[in-house]
C-alpha cells in the first residue's frame, strides 16, 4: 500500500507538471495513452507478479487523472453548474466501479483466466476512445490565456459556447475574463503558497483532503467487505452493491444540489451523517458479539457512513481544490494537498488491520468501536467546516480569487462573512 501511494503521488506531480506546462488536452491524452500500456500489462500477464505490477502502474495513470480532471471541469463549467459538473468526476468513477463489480460478478464462474482478463481487458476501452476525442474539445480557454495566447482563448470559449449565443455576449464575457485573468499571470513561486492571500487557501484545501480520508472512508471502502464477512450475518457481496448503489444516489443528490443549496450546506449534512454513523457503530460495537441485530446495525450504518460520506466529502472536496487557489498555484497547491490526502489514507489503511482484528497478538481487535475513532474526527471535520470552507456557489474563479486577495479590514469583514455563509453571498448568489 505504501507503495501504491508513492506511485499515485508519482501520477500527481507528473499529471500536474504536463496539465500546467503543455495543457489540459495533453495531459488527457498522455494520461489516457499510459493506461493503455499498463492495462495491457494486466491483461497480457502469466504470473501474479506481473498482475500487481501491471496494478501498481496503473495508480500513476490514477494520479494523472486526479491532477487534471477536477481543474478541466471547474475551468470549463459555467459558474452556476460548477458543482454539478466536479460532482460528475466522482459520480462516473462510482458507475464505473458498479458496472466493473457486476461483470466481475458474472464472469466469475468461468474456469479459465478469462475470468480476470474480461473485467481487466475493458480498461483498454475507455482510454482507447478519449486518446481520439479528446482531439475533437478546444482547450481550456483560461489555461490559453494564463499563457497568453489571446486569440486562441477566444476561439476555444466560441466553440464552448452555444451557437445561439450573440457574438458580442461572447466577446464581452471573454473580455472579462482575460482582465481577471491576466492579474494573475506573474510566475509564482513554492513561498507564495503561504504568503497573505494564498496560506488560508493553501490550508482549507491541505485540511479538506486530511478529513475527507481521516472520517475513516479507507475503513469502509477498502476493508468494508472485510469487516462484512467477520460478522457472518449478511451476504458481502451484495452488502458491496447495495454500498455502490447508495453512493451512486447520493452523488446524484449531490449533482442536483450543490449549485442550488451551496457547498457548505451539503459539507454540513454529509458530516452530520459521517459523525452519527460511526459514533453508532462504535456504540454497536459494544454489545455482545454473539448480538446478531447488533451486527445487522454496523452494516447498516456502514451504509449511512458511505451515502453521507458520498454526498459531499467524497466529491466536493475535489471541486474546492479546483475552485479555492488561484490559477498561477493551482498545481502547487494541489501537489501538498493530494499528499496530505495519500499520507492520511496511508495511516489510516495501515493502521486499520491492527486496530480491528485480532489475528496477531499484538492487534488491539476492537471492531466496531472504531467507530468512536473515525467518528471523532469527523465531528472535527464538521466543525472545520462550518468555520473554514467558503460557499463558492456562482462565483466566477477569478472572483473567488479576488475575495481572498482582500487587504483592507473592510475587505476582510466581508472575506469572513463569504466564508460562513452569511448576508453577502446570499445577496451575491441572487444577483446572478
Amino acid at each position: 500500500m505504501e507503495y501504491l501511494a508513492d506511485l499515485f503521488a508519482i501520477g500527481v506531480f507528473l499529471g500536474g507538471y504536463i496539465s500546467n506546462t503543455y495543457g489540459r488536452k495533453w495531459c488527457i491524452f498522455s494520461m489516457n495513452l499510459y493506461a493503455l500500456g499498463s492495462a495491457a500489462v494486466v491483461v497480457s500477464s502469466k504470473t501474479d507478479a506481473q498482475i500487481l505490477t501491471g496494478r501498481a502502474l496503473h495508480y500513476i495513470y490514477l494520479g494523472m487523472q486526479l491532477a487534471v480532471i477536477p481543474t478541466t471541469l471547474a475551468e470549463l463549467a459555467p459558474r452556476n453548474v460548477r458543482g454539478a459538473m466536479g460532482v460528475l468526476y466522482w459520480l462516473s468513477i462510482k458507475i464505473g466501479g458498479l458496472v466493473v463489480t457486476g461483470i466481475a460478478r458474472g464472469t466469475s464462474g468461468i474456469s479459465t483466466n478469462a475470468a480476470w482478463q474480461i473485467p481487466f481487458g475493458l480498461i483498454l476501452v475507455i482510454p482507447f476512445i478519449c486518446i481520439w476525442l479528446v482531439w475533437i474539445i478546444p482547450e481550456s480557454p483560461r489555461w490559453l490565456l494564463l499563457r497568453d495566447r489571446q486569440e486562441e482563448a477566444l476561439q476555444a470559449l466560441k466553440r464552448y459556447r452555444s451557437k445561439n449565443t450573440p457574438e458580442h455576449e461572447i466577446q464581452e464575457d471573454f473580455d472579462e475574463m482575460a482582465q481577471k485573468v491576466t492579474a494573475q499571470l506573474q510566475k509564482k513561486s513554492f513561498k507564495d503558497l503561504f504568503i497573505k492571500g494564498n496560506r488560508e487557501r493553501t490550508f482549507v484545501v491541505a485540511a479538506a483532503n486530511f478529513f475527507q480520508q481521516a472520517s475513516g472512508q479507507a475503513f469502509a471502502s477498502q476493508y468494508g467487505t472485510l469487516f462484512v464477512k467477520q460478522l457472518k450475518s449478511v451476504n458481502a457481496f451484495s452488502v458491496t452493491l447495495g454500498t455502490n448503489a447508495t453512493d451512486i444516489g447520493a452523488l446524484i443528490i449531490s449533482t442536483a444540489l450543490s449549485d442550488v443549496v451551496g457547498r457548505r450546506m451539503l459539507f454540513h449534512v454529509s458530516g452530520f451523517l459521517e459523525t452519527a454513523s460511526l459514533m453508532t457503530m462504535g456504540g454497536l460495537g459494544t454489545a455482545d458479539p454473539s448480538n446478531t441485530a447488533a451486527k445487522e446495525g454496523i452494516v447498516a450504518m456502514l451504509l449511512l457512513y458511505s451515502f453521507g460520506w458520498s454526498l459531499a466529502w467524497a466529491p466536493l472536496v475535489y471541486v474546492l481544490g479546483a475552485e479555492l487557489p488561484s490559477a498561477g498555484l493551482r498545481e502547487m497547491t494541489l501537489r501538498i494537498a493530494y499528499t496530505v490526502k495519500l499520507v492520511t489514507e496511508f495511516a489510516v489503511t495501515f493502521s486499520y488491520p491492527y486496530l480491528e482484528t485480532a489475528d496477531d497478538p499484538g492487534h488491539v481487535d476492537i471492531g466496531g468501536k472504531l467507530g468512536f475513532i473515525y467518528g471523532s474526527l469527523s465531528a472535527v471535520s464538521v466543525i472545520f467546516g462550518y468555520f473554514f470552507i467558503p460557499e463558492t456557489r456562482k462565483l466566477e474563479l477569478e472572483d473567488i480569487n479576488k475575495k481572498y486577495e482582500s487587504s483592507t479590514e473592510s475587505e476582510m469583514e466581508q472575506k469572513v462573512e463569504y466564508q460562513v455563509g452569511l448576508r453577502e453571498v446570499g445577496r451575491s448568489g441572487g444577483q446572478n
